[in-house]
């Protein structure tokens, strides 16, 4: 077969474009670094570099965002914890001194005060948000632990379902016939003062409003039978509120305390699933929400609110790995206990009982000095009942020394749920950290296996880049030589 000039020509021309296009391939590797540019180069490292690409973003995100998010969140959460863990131990020290009964009469009253302080303190520790978002409020992260605001606070109208629980039940000290100074007259023996020991339930909200019928509602123990017993509502004014009748339960309106009778408290001790409904209108700054601890219906707007109290919780969870999430979050139902506040106000008020019968009696003796009852029968009278006050007292001290002793168990148990809390907190940081640092591994892992894939060698491709250029230009003087001859060339 003859060989013509253009057959020359074009193989030449062919063989140019090829060593073009190879050095110009090698030229893009060595200006960007990778062995492709478009998926049609290398269909294989395409694929392989969207999963490598796809998995490094989402470890980097995992590492980068929801890691350092659920961090921040347990961080701030444990802090709060910890706060409150030491305000615990405040409260203990001085329900050891009551126990001890070292209150200096002066200061009974700012111990009383103190401790309600810090049962605001202790309640304010759930109000932390993080980014804008209450962190103790399962998933309602819009709302504070407690009411901030006294205007919105005075207008909220709850109907709340308060679980009740027998073994919180507590033996108060209540009297008859107490000593009135302003009432001079004397005290027989027989009239003299009398200490009466009550089966009393301290319900989480005082301020009840009145209902048309209440009841306890409860499971026998013995068949599971659903039952209620009907309550009577009274206000602590009336001087036979503490007086419930064998079968009676009674419910102070004002204090939220219900009084059983001996009966209904043996029937109902071992009954499951007790709880009392009732209404509440207006509450105080510093207050818990009642949708934070107990099913309840907000009455306030147009349309009624109802909250379910969940006893599986409500756990806000973080993506932190594939397939694995972990629970950044704590109630503050498991970390601050409503039993917290009305425990303090149990002391507080016991206090102030107390404080009130000292300045009773120190009343009395200022009369017995007081010029306008120096006649004898006056004189008689204030000694009965600076008598009875006194044993007033004694039974007061007594009471409080009593409870002040229980308390101590009490918030040992509060501060041990609290304690409970930080180590499951720190038990999940430490979980955290591990999938952290396997996630900082395997990002290095993957950013190995992309440049891998992806990442050209480059004294290999400067290498061959260099061959590609000598082959390149030899063949152009070789085309140069083989265009410049023609058929005439040959004749």
């Amino acid at each position: 077969m003859r060989i013509t000039n253009n057959m020359m020509i074009n193989n030449s021309l062919a063989n140019l474009s090829t060593n073009k296009t190879r050095m110009s391939k090698l030229d893009t590797q060595l200006a960007t670094y990778k062995k492709i540019s478009r998926p049609s180069d290398d269909p294989i490292i395409a694929i392989r570099a969207l999963r490598f690409r796809t998995s490094l973003g989402d470890v980097t995100r995992y590492i980068e965002k929801n890691i350092p998010d659920a961090e921040q969140w347990m961080s701030i959460t444990e802090a709060a914890l910890s706060k409150a863990n030491d305000m615990f131990t405040d409260i203990l020290g001085y329900c050891t001194q009551g126990a001890n009964d070292t209150f200096e009469t002066d200061n009974r009253k700012s111990i009383a005060n103190s401790l309600q302080e810090l049962k605001g303190a202790i309640y304010d520790q759930g109000n932390v948000d993080y980014a804008g978002r209450y962190i103790f409020s399962g998933y309602k992260t819009e709302s504070t632990l407690t009411f901030t605001d006294q205007k919105i606070a005075d207008e909220k109208s709850y109907t709340i379902t308060e679980p009740v629980n027998m073994q919180e039940v507590y033996s108060k000290t209540t009297f008859t016939n107490s000593v009135d100074p302003d009432n001079v007259a004397f005290i027989s023996n027989s009239n003299m003062p009398e200490a009466n020991q009550v089966n009393v339930y301290k319900l989480a909200y005082s301020g009840l409003d009145d209902m048309s019928e209440l009841a306890i509602s409860y499971k026998d123990a013995s068949d599971d039978t659903e039952k209620t017993m009907a309550v009577t509502q009274v206000d602590s004014s009336d001087p036979d509120a503490y007086i419930a009748g064998d079968d009676e339960v009674k419910l102070i309106k004002d204090t939220g305390e219900l009084v059983f009778g001996a009966k209904a408290y043996d029937s109902l001790y071992w009954a499951k699933d007790m709880s009392i409904t009732y209404d509440k209108t207006g509450f105080n700054k510093g207050e818990i929400k009642p949708e934070h601890y107990f099913t309840c219906i907000d009455k306030t707007g147009p349309d009624d609110i109802e909250y379910i109290k969940e006893s599986n919780g409500q756990d806000i969870t973080y993506n932190i790995s594939y397939s694995q999430k972990i629970k950044v979050n704590t109630e503050a139902s498991d970390a601050f206990s409503y039993r917290i506040g009305t425990d303090i106000d149990l002391m507080s008020d016991a206090l102030s009982q107390l404080d009130s019968i000292e300045n009773k009696l120190a009343k009395l003796k200022r009369m017995k000095d007081d010029i306008r009852y120096k006649d004898e029968s006056n004189q008689k009278a204030i000694d009965s009942m600076i008598e009875g006050a006194t044993k007033e007292k004694d039974i007061q001290r007594t009471y409080v020394r009593e409870l002040f002793d229980s308390s101590i168990t009490k918030f040992q148990n509060h501060q041990s749920d609290l304690n409970f809390e930080i180590s499951d907190i720190g038990t999940r940081g430490i979980r955290l950290d591990l999938v952290k640092q396997r996630l900082v591994e395997q990002q290095a892992n993957i950013k190995d296996l992309k440049s891998e894939n992806e990442d050209i060698d480059l004294e290999e491709a400067a290498i061959d880049y260099k061959s590609s250029n000598l082959i390149y230009n030899a063949s152009l003087q070789s085309a140069s030589k083989v265009v410049r001859q023609s058929l005439l060339d040959f004749l």
